[in-house]
């Protein structure tokens, strides 16, 4: 499986009703997992959905300036002709802001606005620096007094993908994450169960975490599957059965119901 897949093969066989057990069809599964996850975010013009960092060089046009990626998570640096501009601090009216981004998804293509006298008209004189991609920050959770001393994530708003980063409830100091059999201040994560060591017992943290949002992960599901069915009927726009009814076959690229699930994740391209 590809760690961009936006679903996963145990879900794909539930929902074509598949056994759990492994089976020949498995292999032929994952790449149509990754096939069909391509495929959307190639249509959502978008090159992942998980956090990760951006480095953006951009014409500075206006004291506006709309970001790529979204929903933001945090920015890194913001730099004009090679100045430096700070975030704007209470009481302060200079410096970057950057919009809020929506609690749930799908959210927006979030703005950063420049207050103060930065020069911004130019040529690809804009640097910034950010982390995007949907994400549960600060989770509240508490490990459990007695073994196993796991915790599952609430995932919300759509499947668990990736892990990034636990600190203590009361000091904000983090835990580190390694493979295996977590020892004090220490975690292991896998598909959203985090596992912890019996001296972090009824502990409070914070937890943060991407994941995928649940009408994308359905999406995906959906895709792969109708894909693994076409192969029944390749090439076939309908047929007759008894001569009593015709079946007709959607031979789209993709369902009227997929793309209504995906319609409003879709990068938008804004003109003046």
């Amino acid at each position: 499986m590809s760690p961009n897949d936006l679903t996963t093969l145990p879900a794909l066989k539930a929902w074509l009703g598949l056994p759990a057990s492994a089976s020949p069809y498995d292999a032929t599964l994952a790449a149509l997992i990754t096939a069909a996850s391509r495929a959307i975010y190639a249509l959502l013009s978008r090159p992942a959905l998980l956090p990760q960092d951006y480095n953006e060089v951009l014409d500075g046009e206006s004291a506006r300036i709309t970001l790529r990626h979204w929903p933001v998570q945090s920015i890194a640096s913001l730099a004009i002709d090679n100045l430096a501009v700070p975030p704007v601090v209470a009481g302060v009216r200079h410096g970057y802001l950057l919009q809020s981004a929506d609690i749930a998804p799908p959210s927006r293509q979030q703005a950063v606005d420049i207050f103060g006298r930065w020069v911004l008209r130019g040529r690809l004189n804009v640097a910034i620096s950010y982390t995007a991609g949907y994400a549960v920050s600060g989770e509240a959770q508490i490990v459990p007094a007695s073994a196993p001393w796991q915790i599952a994530a609430a995932a919300p708003y759509g499947p668990w993908g990736c892990d990034v980063g636990i600190v203590y409830a009361a000091t904000g100091a983090a835990l580190t994450a390694v493979g295996a059999s977590p020892s004090a201040g220490q975690y292991a994560v896998s598909g959203g169960l985090y596992s912890f060591s019996a001296a972090d017992a009824a502990t409070s943290l914070s937890i943060s975490y991407g994941y995928i949002p649940q009408d994308i992960a359905q999406a995906a599901l959906e895709l792969a599957a109708e894909r693994f069915r076409a192969a029944e009927r390749i090439g076939l726009k309908s047929k007759s059965v008894g001569g009593q009814e015709t079946i007709a076959y959607d031979t789209s690229a993709m369902s009227a119901a997929v793309l209504a699930l995906l319609q409003p994740y879709r990068r938008v391209t804004m003109s003046c």
